[in-house]
């Protein structure tokens, strides 16, 4: 039976025996009834069955990598709680500034501060949401923490250069390190921007220089009219970093070196 050791242990037999070029996939059910193996072709389709669906799982679990689904369901995971975060603020300042209409024009209001204000108050209609508010922001910290240690470990190169969460941002995109390895420089520097590209596609609008990469420190604060350079600059060594972190999977001290030089050098 599936989920049983000896079943397993045919699996794994199987196996042996396919990888070794010994398996026949397609047995005729006639030669499985004259073995003795099933008493008829229904019980010989069900047993066909179940070792199909045997052998797939075995696959399956072969070839899947938990480290790099781990990353792309916990970045995943991030950008939800920021979004979350960022919503649950808003309509909680709109609350606040409804009830203090005074403090509208010029005034420069703590978010967070506002919140833990109420979370003091027992009677305050949004104590519980108030006091909840900090382990979730406590959460999101925790989970931005494993983000980049899981980061570090599969995209070592890529994390160097462009930084933990912005590499597992375009992982997340891409779906798995093999494909990104295989995505072209072009196609990095835009990732994360699809309606503005969209929109130059069909609208005849400026093409966008940089997508999720922009978040990372050498382009932001680089200024304007090189954006475009240094986007194009990183996005080069991202691509030959995805493909060091696909097939070695170690960090390339030396290819770092030159690469955030030549990134710096199209900076100036």
């Amino acid at each position: 039976m599936p989920g049983s050791s000896q079943f397993e242990d045919i699996i794994k037999n199987i196996c042996l025996l396919r990888e070794a070029g010994d398996f026949c996939f397609f047995p005729l059910w006639e030669d499985a009834m004259s073995g003795n193996y099933v008493a008829d072709r229904s019980e010989y389709l069900s047993l066909l069955h179940t070792i199909s669906i045997g052998l797939i799982i075995h696959d399956l679990q072969e070839k899947c990598n938990t480290q790099e689904l781990a990353l792309i369901h916990l970045v995943r995971i991030l950008d939800e709680t920021d979004r979350a975060l960022s919503r649950l603020s808003e309509k909680i300042e709109d609350y606040y500034i409804a009830l203090n209409p005074t403090e509208l024009a010029g005034y420069e209001r703590n978010v967070r501060g506002i919140i833990d204000k109420m979370g003091k108050s027992i009677d305050h209609p949004l104590y519980p949401l108030a006091k909840n508010f900090g382990c979730l922001y406590d959460s999101r910290a925790a989970i931005a923490k494993s983000v980049r240690e899981y980061a570090e470990r599969e995209l070592p190169n890529m994390s160097a250069l462009s930084g933990p969460v912005v590499a597992a941002r375009l992982l997340a995109l891409a779906g798995s390190k093999q494909r990104l390895a295989m995505m072209p420089s072009s196609s990095l520097q835009v990732f994360g921007a699809g309606p503005s590209l969209f929109m130059h596609l069909n609208s005849g609008t400026n093409p966008p220089k940089h997508g999720i990469i922009f978040q990372n420190k050498s382009i932001h604060n680089a200024k304007r009219r090189v954006r475009g350079r240094v986007s194009r600059s990183l996005a080069c060594q991202l691509a030959i970093a995805a493909k060091i972190d696909f097939y070695r999977g170690l960090k390339d001290e030396k290819f770092i070196r030159r690469a955030m030089d030549r990134i710096c050098r199209v900076g100036k």
